[in-house]
């Protein structure tokens, strides 16, 4: 098939225990520095990088030819891969692992935000049309764009490599000392991205009140983003600097998944979230929003759901999961059956029978 191309800190927990670690320990591996730009600005940036990416790509078809481009988002590198792909006279695949332009209302602010957000819908929408194939992870976004665009688009879930998730009591244990938590502290876990349609701000409500009434209750909150100034201003409104743990960007969330209890994943828009599926990898209990995209992952057998515009459910199901270890273990197994049908293994098979569709056209 020759060359594809594919486009693929924290604030320390004060705990009085013996075992803590020293703040410093944990803030050595937060050593990934995120900057949040004027998004007219970070606008401009990506068109210029768009430029050097298909420059980049013709370039490097002069090495070793191309017979198709892979490219990972319906945005900026989707349409880069979509002119390489003209000029190239080679197939395009693009994947939209959620509605990109939908996600970015939330974000774009100010008096530009209507421009801003055409802008951004007419690039998925270019980039959708002039791609060979189109792949998304949810019948949603698969209904979504064939009515705007008037073609076959198709659904190939997301993979993950479902044994790195698996859970450990080492993993288990070395989390718990880094972040010198006992086995008896029930520890609640967020990872994401800490933007507008994750719905943080509404976790953070409903954990202060649950927190209240559970002194052993921790949230630890894995990743960044544009609200991290705002979410850590309403936890020390709050008074519950000593309950969250920020850990910044991290490359070893299945230590987190498997030193963790319970799963929170409040969020209003998702496509087929990565975290949730890890997390049903580790067998950990799961409580998400009532959505399409984690409809599909999961059902009650699997997870606890909640209506992500009532915050008064989210603190609910928090405080009846901590307490009841047993449904914890039992929701955890049954997420962890189900799973296996979203290994690498079968999903880049299948995805490899794409691409020898498409090159045979």
């Amino acid at each position: 098939m020759g060359s594809t191309f594919a486009w693929i800190k924290s604030k320390r927990l004060h705990i009085l225990e013996k075992k803590n670690v020293e703040k410093k320990n944990v803030e050595k591996k937060n050593n990934v520095k995120v900057i949040y730009p004027p998004y007219i600005i970070y606008l401009l940036s990506r068109f210029f990088l768009s430029l050097l990416w298909v420059f980049k790509i013709v370039i490097d078809n002069r090495k070793d030819k191309f017979t198709l481009i892979h490219a990972q988002d319906t945005g900026f590198s989707g349409l880069s891969a979509v002119i390489a792909g003209k000029i190239l006279r080679i197939p395009v695949i693009t994947a939209s692992h959620g509605i990109r332009h939908k996600s970015l209302e939330l974000i774009i602010k100010g008096k530009l935000k209507k421009i801003l957000c055409k802008i951004e819908y007419e690039i998925d929408i270019f980039t959708v049309k002039h791609s060979n194939k189109v792949i998304v992870d949810s019948p949603n976004i698969e209904n979504y764009f064939e009515k705007i665009v008037n073609k076959d688009i198709e659904f190939i879930p997301v993979p993950i490599k479902v044994k790195d998730f698996e859970f450990s009591i080492s993993k288990r244990i070395s989390l718990r000392n880094e972040l010198g938590l006992s086995d008896s502290y029930t520890i609640i876990c967020f990872i994401g991205r800490f933007s507008p349609e994750k719905n943080l701000l509404t976790l953070i409500e409903a954990f202060s009140k649950v927190s209240q009434k559970n002194p052993y209750l921790i949230l630890v909150m894995v990743g960044a983003g544009i609200l991290e100034v705002k979410i850590k201003n309403l936890i020390k409104e709050k008074g519950i600097e000593n309950k969250v743990l920020f850990c910044g960007i991290r490359f070893d969330v299945d230590r987190f998944l498997c030193g963790s209890d319970i799963f929170v994943l409040p969020s209003f828009i998702e496509g087929m979230s990565t975290a949730l599926l890890e997390a049903m990898a580790a067998g950990i209990s799961i409580i998400c929003s009532e959505i399409p995209g984690n409809r599909q992952l999961v059902s009650e057998n699997e997870a606890i759901f909640v209506n992500p515009y009532k915050e008064y459910q989210l603190e609910l199901a928090i405080l009846n999961l901590s307490k009841d270890k047993h449904l914890r273990q039992k929701l955890g197994e049954n997420a962890k059956r189900k799973i296996l049908q979203y290994d690498e293994d079968i999903v880049f098979t299948n995805i490899i029978e794409l691409y020898k569709s498409v090159l045979k056209k």
